[in-house]
């Protein structure tokens, strides 16, 4: 999992685009989002990360388009699209979608959205997920939409997704990701913790990981969530893992297999990607994976006022605050603006921006900038 000229360039891009969001210039950022796709080369050329860049600053300018209702210019940049790529799966599925937000065809009749009546992005957008618009796009271009227009897929004989890896750091919301995906894609959702497969008998744990499956079924289209999945499938290489943990890494291998063609979508989530036997990560299982990281800055700034709100306060520099808190994850900004409101309450006055900055002073991010680029 190197990281690449592409990983470093598209965190500059997105933390751009959430800086002019945060201001309200949504204008400038679509102009700079037209700079990254149309400059300077042909759409969509050049080496494999510049193609990448530009895919995604194409969907993020999807994505910004549909947030604003102008679903007539979204359509007409995945049109565009098409017409220069047709080989572009992602667009040729987004662009039927994008019609039948337009209303210009009916439906799609199996899809959830359908049956609610509703539009699948309308149904249940990444409400509550704020920022984070490179994993957004990610996800929804090489997961929701196999799944929600799975005929297109099929017609180019592309399978639908097996299963994903969510790794990165802990407390940065790889759970609340999953969940919210499940309610995006309009699927049921089971968690699964290792606690939740821990047996005292001889082969306990594989049965309950058969009748798990077997309980997903009945729930399709369904999403199985395995979190800390290191614990629950660890290499088994170098002989340091027991044979009956080897049995339980063999019987989810067994029931992982097909998961896709029969409506299940198994995601697992780790902080140890590198722990986790590499069968269940080889392609046709856990063969998607995608880097939660921390919040970028456009995140920072709607967390700390979700963090403080109805506390007492003067008025806040979100832009200060969510500058300086790079690196943290959801939960260590929780605990700093806890940490700002008990200094305050100390002293009997509101919060202000230096008992947020002193916080951070003494209570550095878990990870560094440097360790999180290890990470990716």
């Amino acid at each position: 999992m190197k990281n690449t000229g592409h990983d470093k360039k598209n965190n500059r891009l997105h933390e751009r685009i959430g800086l002019l969001m945060v201001r309200g210039q949504y204008r400038s950022a679509l102009e700079l989002l037209d700079k990254v796709i149309e400059d300077p080369l042909p759409l969509f050329q050049g080496e494999a990360w510049v193609i990448e860049e530009r895919r995604l600053a194409w969907l993020y300018r999807i994505d910004l388009l549909r947030e604003r209702e102008r679903l007539t210019e979204a359509l007409a940049w995945a049109c565009l699209e098409v017409e220069m790529n047709p080989d572009n799966v992602a667009a040729v599925a987004l662009k039927e979608r994008l019609k039948r937000e337009s209303g210009l065809l009916p439906k799609h009749a199996t899809s959830p959205a359908a049956k609610s009546g509703e539009t699948p992005h309308r149904q249940v957008p990444w409400t509550g997920v704020a920022g984070m618009r490179d994993l957004k796009a990610m996800l929804e271009r090489d997961v929701i939409l196999p799944l929600q227009e799975p005929e297109i897929y099929a017609h180019y004989r592309l399978n639908l997704p097996n299963g994903i890896l969510l790794y990165g750091p802990p407390g940065c919301g790889k759970t609340f990701i999953a969940r919210k995906l499940a309610e995006v894609a309009g699927f049921s959702f089971i968690e699964v913790k290792p606690g939740d497969l821990a047996s005292i008998y001889v082969h306990g744990t594989q049965g309950k990981i058969a009748e798990l499956f077997a309980e997903a079924r009945k729930q399709v289209p369904c999403m199985l969530f395995f979190d800390e999945l290191d614990a629950m499938v660890p290499n088994r290489g170098g002989g340091s893992v027991g044979h009956h943990y080897a049995s339980e890494v063999n019987e989810f291998l067994v029931q992982l297999n097909e998961c896709g063609r029969n409506k299940i979508l198994v995601i697992g989530a780790t902080n140890l990607p590198d722990r986790i036997d590499s069968a269940v990560l080889r392609p046709g299982r856990l063969d998607k994976k995608f880097f939660v990281g921390p919040p970028d800055y456009e995140a920072r700034v709607e967390l700390l006022r979700l963090f403080m709100a109805n506390r007492p306060q003067e008025a806040m520099d979100w832009h200060d605050c969510a500058v300086e808190l790079e690196n943290y994850t959801c939960a260590e900004i929780e605990f700093l603006v806890n940490e700002a409101a008990r200094s305050a309450l100390a002293q009997n006055r509101p919060i202000i921006n230096g008992d947020i900055r002193h916080a951070a002073g003494d209570n550095p991010p878990a990870h560094s900038a440097s360790d999180i680029e290890k990470m990716r």
